[in-house]
């Protein structure tokens, strides 16, 4: 009697695990589909506008190697010449008149809503997994956790379409505090592929105050590895 209940209990439970497998791993080939269009390669550079309450910042941003990103300030004028650098799990701050760059976190908010993380990183595959899927069709949903505590966020609920092409990202906090949520927008054929050109951020902590994110002259290139140095960043 007790075998008859215990063997159909125990084939449930491996399906269940063998299933929770299988979306594990599809999840994570879409999410390596959505990276694939937001990033059109491991080396490439592009120009960023940002937009929030009256206030425009235009940056420069290089791309290398999928793990480090440089972004540079080219207006207002005040700010020329100031950089954010991120390298795989850290990030610095350079500010013209200061003796050397600073650590910042991927938290640190540039404009608005938007932080250093969302401009400097442009993959989400680097730093998250995912941990469950939902939804079909257009509307799949990915629970992403991070791999590491130096991550920027500790839950990001990403949705997408089947082909990868994302449509929404929710953030949150620890605890489940909702940060912000990210609507992308301006596909547009860019290096051989659709890809979003602007993102809109609402920022649920600011009363639903939002920014605008602008993506514009995508380029492949790889730029010097010299720049990637937090030393160097007052040399740029």
């Amino acid at each position: 009697m007790l075998k008859s209940i215990i063997k159909p209990a125990l084939i449930a439970l491996s399906m269940s695990v063998a299933a929770a497998g299988a979306w594990a791993a599809d999840g994570a080939a879409l999410l390596r589909k959505v990276d694939d269009i937001r990033a059109p390669g491991a080396n490439f550079t592009f120009d960023l506008t940002l937009n929030s309450g009256g206030k425009t910042e235009k940056l420069e941003v290089s791309v290398q190697n999928s793990t480090k990103g440089l972004v540079r300030y080219t207006k207002p004028t005040k700010m020329a010449g100031r950089s954010i650098l991120f390298v795989d799990k850290n990030m610095w701050v350079f500010v013209p008149g200061t003796r050397r760059a600073l650590r910042i976190s991927p938290q640190q908010r540039v404009l608005g809503g938007v932080s250093s993380a969302d401009v400097a990183r442009t993959v989400y595959s680097s730093d998250y997994k995912v941990v469950s899927t939902s939804g079909s069709g257009n509307a799949i949903v990915l629970q992403l956790a991070p791999k590491t505590k130096s991550a920027a966020y500790a839950r990001i609920d990403l949705t997408v379409a089947s082909s990868g092409a994302p449509k929404q990202a929710v953030f949150y906090a620890g605890g489940g505090r909702k940060l912000k949520t990210m609507h992308f927008g301006g596909y547009k054929s860019v290096l051989g592929a659709s890809r979003p050109t602007q993102l809109k951020v609402v920022d649920h902590l600011e009363g639903g105050k939002v920014t605008t994110m602008t993506y514009s002259s995508f380029k492949k290139a790889k730029t010097p590895a010299a720049w990637y140095q937090p030393n160097n960043l007052n040399r740029l």
